[in-house]
């Protein structure tokens, strides 16, 4: 049996038994070590170094501010502003929902984050002003999503290792395809509110005062992302650096200026961050390792040659990635998705034009599109709990938005300045 059946067979084999994923990435790994011939030691060896990483720090410190900025009520601030901003007009509190999804999307990294912060707040503000639940929670989900392609974002980083490439270009990249997702998502909610009439002008002011003053109240929300990405993006900080940064700015602000993080906020901030970034980092560890056997069998090459004489157009291998990824996030987990394919399918993107970060991009809205697609979208079921609807209602009310965001993903797949332009203006691309 040839390296590559061994180590398929024995990674189905594995998840079939019911092994976590993580697990059943070590099997796989440990029978394409013993097909090698390699001892023992080097699976642990591997998997200790895979996580000995400076920069995996920016993972729970992410997830820890963004936990810490919800408690200590910068979301309400921000949810604030976005209302006086948008007034009353059709669907204004869906363009509330993705305007504050985008704004907190600059402060965590997390698509569940996004949508259980701003959802807890606007799917009921919608349900009573007469959106429909299904609908209310399906925004909901595909605006929480935009925490993943809207920089700092975590699956960026664990992209950025996974393929060797420089994390902050990502970050920069994700910039204008994060803001044409928002549009997108913006475009499709107001065509369906005007469609059935939500949005009514007595929740919905629209005075200059009201604007200056939630101005002037999410000044210290606004004020985080500044901090976070302009330290980056000027060299001030690395991400890593950043996300302590923020994490620092969230305590300060939670305790001392909005005084409403108290130690039991910040325990259970402790608490969800240690169970996030434990799943995270046990499944890069292995996920790692397992890419390192596949490099050594020389799998991805042969998965690209395959692919690349099979398919001899760029444009059509463009479109193949795309569909196979959103296939994929439909049914993986997000982190596990980018460690498994990354050294799988980056060969095929480099030989179909694509640069590294674009594919980058690409495979992150992939993510964000997995994250509302049933039947593993978790932001369906984090926005459908908030909403009390079944998963049927909360997916068929995400579906326009899939659609808006698939055309987005090949947008970014066949217009590389898109994706490109900012970062060789940031000196990331030369």
């Amino acid at each position: 049996m040839s390296p590559a059946a061994l180590i398929a067979l024995s990674f189905l084999a594995a998840l079939l038994l019911g092994m976590p994923i993580a697990a059943a990435l070590g099997v796989s790994a440990l029978a394409g070590l013993l097909a090698a011939g390699l001892p023992l030691e080097y699976l642990a060896q591997n998997a200790f170094s895979a996580i000995d990483s400076f920069t995996l720090i920016a993972v729970p410190m992410f997830v820890l501010a963004g936990s810490l900025m919800e408690r200590g009520r910068l979301t309400h601030d921000l949810i604030g502003l976005s209302r006086a901003i948008v007034g009353a007009r059709p669907g204004g509190l869906a363009t509330v929902t993705i305007i504050a999804c985008s704004l907190f999307a600059a402060i965590t990294g997390s698509g569940p984050a996004t949508t259980a912060a701003i959802g807890s707040i606007m799917i009921p503000a919608m349900i009573k002003d007469g959106y429909g639940r299904g609908f209310a929670a399906g925004l909901t989900a595909s605006g929480g999503g935009l925490g993943v392609v809207i920089p700092p974002s975590i699956p960026m980083i664990i992209y950025g290792i996974t393929a060797e490439t420089s994390i902050t270009g990502l970050f920069v990249a994700g910039v204008v395809p994060g803001l044409l997702l928002a549009v997108a998502l913006w475009l499709t909610s107001t065509l369906i509110s005007r469609r059935r009439g939500y949005g009514s002008p007595e929740t919905e002011g629209d005075r200059l005062a009201e604007i200056r003053r939630a101005l002037w109240g999410a000044k210290w929300a606004l004020l985080a992302p500044v901090i976070i990405l302009g330290g980056i993006y000027s060299g001030i900080f690395t991400v890593t650096e950043a996300s302590v940064a923020g994490v620092l700015y969230a305590i300060v602000i939670g305790v001392f200026v909005n005084r409403a993080l108290d130690l039991r906020g910040f325990y259970d901030s402790l608490v969800s961050t240690a169970r996030i970034s434990g799943t995270v980092l046990i499944i890069l560890s292995t996920g790692l390792v397992f890419g390192r056997i596949l490099a050594m069998h020389q799998i991805p090459q042969e998965v690209s040659s395959f692919l690349t004489e099979t398919i001899t157009n760029p444009s059509m291998m463009i479109v193949m990635l795309a569909i196979l990824l959103i296939i994929v996030g439909m049914w993986m987990e997000t982190i596990t998705q980018i460690v498994i394919l990354t050294p799988l399918l980056l060969p095929v993107a480099l030989d179909a034009g694509l640069h590294p970060l674009q594919f980058g991009v690409m495979f992150v809205i992939a993510c964000e599109i997995g994250f509302q697609t049933p039947p593993l979208g978790v932001n369906l079921f984090v926005a459908g709990g908030i909403a009390n609807c079944k998963l049927e209602e909360v997916s068929k009310g995400a579906l326009p938005f899939v659609v808006a965001e698939t055309a987005v993903l090949l947008l970014v797949g066949f217009i590389p300045a898109l994706s490109l332009w900012l970062p060789s203006l940031f000196g990331y691309i030369r």
